[in-house]
């Protein structure tokens, strides 16, 4: 083969090969998102900062949430529970979504989220038609002096979450991988009902 049509015949290759990968390669946005997040599903906010703001006020006002687990037959299971937030950090306007629950270690619960730490926590004010879900990674504590979760408890609660402290301590730290909110200023899409949702990064 003449080498000028050799040069034509590589370029070719070169050139197809490059769009090829372009083609398979992950969109940048995609490529930022945390693994198991369902990317292709969520529909992102417009302004994430003003669906945060709003997701946060909603969780203020609902100390008592839903908590959704999974148990070992693959069962969702889902009751009520006292919600503890992280304060938030003004330079990080992500922080403050990390949720603490206070429980017996009899309880099943605990023992789902062993088994199974993906959950669900769901917030909502029905007289104001919002809800916020945060999907999330849970982690069982039993060191009473863990500091994140010296921050949420004092002596009245612990005599009645724990009647054996520090034996019997045990708390769950929620900590988000994505959240998902519908209120007035935001509402879902007119075609898909999807709800604004935030990546929180990992």
């Amino acid at each position: 083969m003449p080498a000028r049509a050799r040069l034509a015949a590589l370029l070719v290759l070169v050139v197809a090969g490059a769009a090829c990968t372009r083609a398979h390669a992950p969109a940048q946005t995609d490529a930022a998102v945390p693994q198991g997040v369902p990317a292709a599903e969520l529909r992102p906010a417009a302004d994430a900062p003003a669906i945060l703001a709003a997701a946060r006020a909603l969780m203020e006002r609902d100390g008592v949430v839903a908590l959704a687990t999974v148990d070992a037959g693959g069962q969702p299971r889902v009751r009520s529970v006292r919600a503890f937030l992280d304060p938030v950090d003004p330079a990080r306007p992500a922080s403050g979504f990390t949720v603490w629950i206070l429980t017996r270690h009899t309880t099943r619960k605990v023992e789902q989220v062993r088994r199974h730490p993906q959950v669900t926590l769901y917030f909502n004010d029905d007289a104001g038609d919002s809800y916020a879900s945060i999907m999330g990674t849970a982690t069982v504590h039993t060191d009473p002096d863990h500091p994140a979760a010296k921050r949420h408890y004092d002596d009245e609660l612990v005599k009645f979450f724990w009647p054996d402290f520090p034996r019997d301590f045990v708390m769950i730290e929620v900590r988000p991988r994505w959240l998902e909110f519908i209120g007035p200023a935001a509402e879902n899409d007119d075609r898909t009902w999807r709800p604004q949702a935030v990546v929180f990064d990992e």
